[in-house]
């Protein structure tokens, strides 16, 4: 039985998931964004968001869907795709090149913080 491992987003490692992933042509997923939300790693959807369960270095479960999400890294180093294992199907999503997902108040904070402090 795995363990589920809280993960503070303060630390940075989620930072590293976060951005938009589209999917291919026909998939029933057309398109995911990775999030912050109260130092959870969340997944938006058409579907809706949900939470990810970390279980493992580039592990995440999925509980709403039963579905095991991994992300792979390009040379080790930056995520570059997302899998999500569900149903018997393998969805892939590619992270699109210099996107990050940001919560609209997020960015109001992080700009008042930078500007404003």
């Amino acid at each position: 039985m795995g363990a589920i491992v809280s993960v503070n987003a303060q630390s940075g490692p989620l930072n590293d998931y976060l951005g938009k992933y589209i999917f291919a042509e026909g998939s029933p997923v057309a398109e995911v964004s990775l999030t912050i939300e109260d130092s959870s790693l969340v997944i938006n959807s058409a579907m809706g968001s949900t939470s990810l369960e970390k279980k493992g270095v580039d592990s995440f479960y999925l509980a709403t869907y039963d579905a095991l999400v991994i992300f792979k890294r390009k040379d080790g180093k930056a995520v570059e795709s997302i899998s999500i294992f569900v149903q018997g199907m393998e969805l892939i999503g590619k992270k699109e090149a210099g996107a990050v997902a940001l919560k609209e108040d997020e960015i109001y904070s992080t700009f008042w913080d930078k500007h404003y402090d």
